[in-house]
């Protein structure tokens, strides 16, 4: 639906869109910046595992590699009033250049002050997740075709895979070639912002959406479905690794999130779901060499047992590969290789996850038990290998092939509360009001109960004292926080009369969010994992969808919505920059004047 007619706020976001889509850069290191500037096309990061199989490393452009530990944030930037199940499909990271429908999001976020310049006008402040001093964030799902319903997966043999040229943020034209709506591309501009020309740079963790639903037989019962998903995913795959592994703000490629399930017609018991996991890993090694893979595991509720000391299992036969069908166990040799059916022989052994998986990094959401005892039970299952007989004896060898460790999410809902009975309904100023104190005085309102979780927790990976990072001789390599804003459309996903609202949940669960014993008895909420509340902008019109016309060439309705720190951000901010007390971001963008100057010709 396209909306016509000039308003007040029309205009105020039109403003912010001519800026953006003027920003044809001129830069001069030498007049205004003392620190040397890197185009992304100049420049290169690769990255690996060191010789311990634990610690990440970072090269930039070929020098040697140095120890990087994650300081991330979780980063899914949806608008009020958008879901996953619409267009862009979590994918807010694209945009044609003359018109970059997002652009006023990656301002918000991610601008770099390298960005600003005396001939564009641009006099602009850190966004907000370089301000929080965040080295890295994850997203969650990067795409060239979007899949808007199952069936789309059929299309992955007719659709143009074709790799375009590349685009630079700033220019106003798109090069020849440039694939138009409604594909998804022009993703490097985004990653231009986090780069920053080289100075603070934000890594970003590219999200290579996998539903577990579709894409594997032990869940889907039509086989021809499941492999048209799976086609269609490795296309997208080995699309995203060539079209983007070449830019140094990558970090690498994250293949699903929470595709583990742990019933019997779930994945993670079948080698198939590991093996899979492990092609697409592959495709993006061939085309990214110098990135990593890596996947975040759920972790399982009680009573289930941990996913890493459940043995595998295959379907008997191909009849039998469908949700139920009949299975037999997987063995492998005593060192973990050639895995298969044959456990006859006395030298053979049951197979475990650790065995078979063949990322660079092992993510997992982390949750339900205090992050110290979490990161033991890796060490015991992932590095020290206690897995083997399910039990955890202490009999067992080291594994061979230990990987880094990775929190890929880990964080508490803003409005967790131990009080009886259904929260009062949204807004509540407790729960979202921001803190002019240092990190440590939350006053005991039920909002910052989160807050000091976060501070514990961040203390625990980051603090000068950790046992936990690798930087302190441990295990763990950082991780990202779960979230860095509200997303309003988690509690319903699929009625769009509630993703204009802050939903709060009509569930019962004990979450323990990092603090020992049972957890909470009573109510969190999906919709508050957030260090920031959100609001919509000043200019948002109720009666207009989120994009105010559906041909690649839409406008933010109202332009970016306008974010609040909570307490958890400052606290979060003073672990990742080893500073008190934090300091609050600067929030004002008021300064976006459109400049008009000839363009600088577009790198390709």
């Amino acid at each position: 639906m396209i909306h016509s007619g000039a308003t007040d706020a029309g205009y105020g976001y039109a403003r912010v869109f001519a800026f953006v889509i003027a920003l044809a850069i001129a830069f001069s290191a030498g007049n205004a910046f003392s620190t040397t500037l890197l185009e992304p096309d100049s420049s290169s990061s690769r990255w690996s595992v060191a010789s311990d199989r634990k610690t990440i490393l970072l090269s930039l452009n070929g020098g040697a590699p140095v120890p990087f530990v994650i300081k991330g944030v979780d980063y899914s930037p949806r608008p009020i009033n958008d879901a996953a199940a619409t267009i862009p499909g979590s994918d807010y990271f694209w945009g044609d250049p003359a018109h970059l429908t997002y652009a006023p999001i990656w301002m918000r976020d991610l601008w770099g002050t390298t960005y600003n310049d005396i001939e564009t006008g641009a006099d602009l402040p850190d966004g907000l997740v370089r301000q929080l001093g965040a080295n890295s964030i994850r997203t969650y799902a990067w795409w060239k075709w979007v899949p808007m319903v199952p069936a789309d997966y059929a299309k992955w043999n007719t659709l143009d895979w074709s790799v375009s040229p590349r685009v630079r943020f700033g220019a106003t034209t798109a090069p020849a070639g440039f694939a138009q709506w409604p594909a998804h591309d022009g993703g490097d501009q985004f990653l231009d912002l986090c780069w920053n020309h080289g100075v603070n740079p934000i890594y970003v963790v590219i999200g290579v959406s996998v539903d577990p639903w579709s894409a594997f037989p032990s869940t889907n019962p039509d086989s021809a479905s499941a492999h048209d998903a799976r086609m269609y995913l490795e296309r997208t795959t080995q699309w995203l690794a060539q079209r983007y592994g070449y830019h140094p703000a990558v970090l690498g490629f994250a293949i699903g999130n929470e595709t583990n399930m742990p019933f019997a017609r779930g994945t993670d018991r079948y080698i198939d779901y590991w093996q899979y996991l492990n092609s697409l890993g592959a495709v993006v090694k061939r085309y990214a060499p110098g990135k990593l893979t890596m996947t975040a595991f759920a972790d399982y509720p009680p009573p289930e047992a941990p996913m890493l000391l459940q043995p595998l299992v295959t379907f008997k036969d191909i009849a039998n590969a469908h949700p139920g069908g009949r299975t037999v166990p997987v063995c492998v040799d005593p060192s973990g290789s050639n895995p298969g059916p044959d456990c006859r022989s006395a030298h053979r052994r049951r197979a475990y996850p650790a065995d078979v998986y063949a990322l660079d990094v092992w993510g997992f959401n982390a949750y339900r038990k205090p992050e110290t005892e979490e990161v033991a039970n890796f060490k015991h299952w992932i590095v020290d290998g206690h897995y083997t007989n399910g039990g955890g004896t202490g009999t067992e060898q080291p594994n061979p092939v230990p990987k880094p460790i990775v929190l890929t999410e880990w964080g508490a809902p803003a409005s967790i509360r131990t009080r009886d009975g259904q929260p009062p309904p949204p807004p509540n100023p407790q729960w979202v009001r921001v803190s002019a104190a240092a990190p440590g005085e939350f006053h005991g309102a039920p909002g910052y109960r989160a807050a000091k979780l976060i501070q514990q927790i961040a203390s625990d990976i980051y603090g000068p004292h950790s046992t936990l990072s690798t930087a302190g001789g441990g295990i763990l390599s950082g991780g990202y926080v779960f979230e860095f804003q509200d997303e309003w459309w988690k509690e319903a996903a699929r009625r769009p009369d509630t993703w204009s609202s802050h939903d709060t949940t009509i569930e019962q669960s004990k979450f323990p969010f990092g603090e020992a014993g049972s957890g909470f008895a009573s109510y969190w909420d999906e919709e508050w994992f957030g260090l920031m509340s959100v609001a919509p902008g000043p200019g948002r019109r109720p009666d207009a969808p989120v994009l105010t016309s559906y041909d690649g060439a839409g406008s933010l309705n109202g332009g970016a919505d306008v974010l609040t720190p909570r307490a958890g951000y400052y606290a979060l901010q003073a672990a990742f920059k080893g500073s008190y007390p934090a300091s609050a971001p600067i929030v004002n963008r008021t300064n976006l004047i459109p400049i008009s100057f000839p363009p600088r010709a577009n790198s390709h």
